[in-house]
């Protein structure tokens, strides 16, 4: 019997330093570490925050959120939120005076803060942040036996009361104001545009059939020039055959017809001379027949811009607004 008991006191013994053991190890050995209470409170909204939640400073972990609590003024129903941390000094090394004890309240002196930060912003959990803030002011409360760390606001606080005093609601009436406005104006320029285009599609089409008679006339003027050009040299050399027989016949005939030669030779030279004159109009380098050819010309570059045009407004109807950007 009396084995039998030491046998059950010895595995109790060892599962007792089994156990101990671990817990140090689970622990991290930090239950005998030194710990520090704090107290913070918030006047606004801690959405986000609950306990075990970490405290950091500048981004390396020295505690954890121990408690949240709520305290309410009943005559100005005015809340308060009291968080109560537990700050830890195993990671904290002091330089020019490591035996000198860490106290909170010379700390807060020196401007000690301590603010909400956001851990998540899709889960929206928050943590406490602690950092050194000499220029802000300390607000304390002193409703607590724990050291007490002064709050300053969130970074985003200002921008957020600034966004909450905008006229949102204005401003979204403008804008759909603004839409409307835009919206009447662009149906208004879609009217002028299909307008233009079938101003400019007549036009072009009435420039058109001017091209196309333009053109039957030139050719008919050229078609006659031609004739008389062929005329003018039939004529020419029957006077030159005239005068030739002429000729002989004054050399053969009587004296007194040397009046009537000398006279028949002036009105032959002023015959020369005037089909020369026509002809030099209806070669193919005279003024006349270049101004004609000039102008048709133009006529026929006219109608192809026009129908460039036309085909562009078909295709972008509001190139006359924005311009060409066709490439």
């Amino acid at each position: 019997m009396k084995r039998n008991a030491l046998l059950i006191g010895s595995f109790v013994l060892a599962a007792l330093f089994i156990a101990i053991g671990a817990l140090f190890w689970l622990s991290g050995s930090e239950l005998f570490s030194k710990q520090q209470k704090a107290s913070v409170y918030f006047d606004g909204n801690v959405s986000g925050l609950s306990v075990g939640a970490p405290v950091t400073f500048r981004g390396v972990t020295v505690g954890q959120v121990a408690d949240i609590g709520i305290l309410m003024d009943t005559a100005s129903l005015k809340t308060t939120v009291p968080v109560t941390l537990n700050l830890q000094y195993s990671g904290l090394r002091l330089i020019g005076a490591p035996d000198q004890p860490l106290e909170l309240p010379y700390l807060v002196q020196r401007g000690l803060r301590a603010r909400l930060a956001s851990q998540s912003i899709v889960t929206g959990q928050k943590a406490v942040e602690l950092d050194f803030l000499p220029d802000s002011p300390a607000t304390l409360h002193g409703l607590s036996d724990n050291p007490e760390i002064p709050v300053v606001g969130d970074r985003f606080d200002a921008l957020i009361d600034q966004v909450a005093d905008l006229p949102l609601r204005d401003t979204v009436g403008d804008v759909r104001l603004a839409v409307q406005e835009l919206r009447t104006t662009l149906l208004t320029v879609q009217r002028t545009l299909d307008s233009s285009q079938a101003i400019l599609v007549a036009a072009s089409e009435e420039v058109r059939a001017v091209g196309t008679e333009s053109r039957k006339t030139l050719m008919a003027a050229t078609q006659a020039i031609q004739q008389v050009q062929v005329s003018a040299d039939t004529t020419l050399r029957s006077i030159t055959s005239l005068t030739q027989t002429t000729q002989q016949t004054v050399l053969a005939a009587q004296p007194e017809l040397q009046a009537t030669l000398m006279n028949a030779r002036q009105a032959a030279e002023t015959a020369k001379v005037a089909m020369t004159r026509i002809a030099d109009i209806a070669a193919p380098g005279a003024p006349l027949r270049s101004d004609l050819e000039s102008t048709v010309r133009d006529l026929s570059q006219a109608a192809r811009s026009l129908r460039s045009l036309s085909e562009l407004l078909e295709e972008k109807p509001n190139a006359i607004v924005f311009g060409n950007t066709r490439k």
